[in-house]
């Protein structure tokens, strides 16, 4: 049976830009894919002339469709994108990119499943294990990372060449919209300004020494979501979500996002798992429980584990003081840690 083009683009999505953790045909380098026989013919195009780089990527391709069966014969064309007026298209390599070696998304079918409340845990978790972590908050129509972090008040400087600053806080490098706008505002941005917004918090934010960088993404599937896959090379995507259907069926569309954008699932969080009453042993299921891990087996990605309902992370998010700051010895603070565990162990 010949193959099919899109088995044929299928292996070419494990071939990956030189210096980068993003493939090639998420950068938009494959142009044309044929096959005649057992021949197959690539057309690629490359954003600059760089022979270093055209040598790599052309030899990468060769030896990944050579060793498919049924293919005797691989003709490469390597051309060079037109330098023009126009604007260049946003998926490929930018040479602004920060030198980070984890870029790590935390996103959400829908709101209220407490997203920006595991993003901040989990980078704070990460900090506990790594060094040199960051957090941006990218969540551009509700910033909440300076309440959480306790830096409602702090604004961050420009360099002398007109990088921006992150703010120092809880041992980890931390940007967000809401430094730049008044709380009292309401942003009210479309598509363009989104992308600016977004491009702009990674490349013009020094995040010089950065290993890992959390990602806390608006809720939904749009503008936000989609600059960031075209501007940073991101390692994978956390989905959060809370036990009840009405949740859980966004969790689908997250990981649907995710896969056509050639962003690896890391897996499934559910939070507000469940309630610890303090004289009971049982605890109570009070929006349901278990529908996170059903969804990750449903769509085969890994589950990541459950987050209870705690007072105390609420407290911690609204004073500043999140929970694996506040009580680290805490089922919560506990569950954020072995979270971060399983992140840490698929992104390296």
């Amino acid at each position: 049976m010949p193959l099919t083009q899109d088995e044929l683009l299928n292996i070419l999505k494990k071939v990956n830009y030189p210096g980068f953790s993003r493939d090639i045909v998420s950068f938009g380098i494959v142009k044309d894919l044929k096959v005649d026989g057992s021949t197959v013919f690539v057309s690629l195009q490359l954003p600059k002339e760089d022979k270093k780089i055209e040598a790599e990527i052309s030899e990468s391709v060769n030896k990944s469709l050579s060793d498919v069966s049924g293919v005797s014969d691989v003709q490469i064309d390597i051309g060079i994108r037109e330098q023009s007026g126009k604007s260049q298209a946003t998926t490929e390599p930018s040479k602004k990119l920060p030198d980070i070696k984890h870029y790590i998304a935390v996103a959400s079918g829908k709101g209220g499943v407490g997203k920006s409340t595991v993003a901040v845990n989990l980078a704070l978790a990460i900090s506990k294990k790594r060094e040199n972590v960051g957090l941006m908050d990218a969540d551009i129509w509700g910033p909440s990372a300076p309440i959480m972090m306790d830096a409602v008040n702090e604004r961050p400087v420009a360099t002398g060449n007109q990088k921006i600053l992150p703010i120092d806080k809880l041992g980890i490098k931390l940007m967000s919209i809401g430094f730049l706008v008044n709380e009292e505002d309401a942003v009210i941005w479309r598509g363009p300004m989104v992308h600016g917004a977004i491009k702009q918090f990674i490349e013009d934010v020094e995040w010089k020494g950065t290993d890992y960088l959390v990602i806390d993404l608006p809720p939904g599937t749009g503008d936000a979501q989609l600059s960031l896959a075209q501007t940073a090379p991101l390692s994978g995507g956390v989905i959060v979500t809370t036990p009840q259907d009405v949740a859980l069926i966004d969790v689908k569309r997250g990981i649907l996002m995710f896969q056509k954008l050639n962003i690896p699932v890391i897996g499934i969080v559910e939070n507000m798992s469940y309630l610890d009453l303090p004289d009971s042993n049982t605890p109570i299921d009070i929006f349901g429980r278990g529908g996170g891990k059903k969804m990750a087996e449903k769509f085969d990605v890994p589950f990541l584990g459950e987050i209870p309902l705690d007072p105390d992370i609420r407290i911690g998010g609204d004073s500043g003081k999140p929970i694996i700051e506040s009580k680290p010895d805490s089922k919560a603070a506990k569950a954020f840690m072995e979270i971060a565990d399983k992140v840490l162990e698929f992104v390296e």
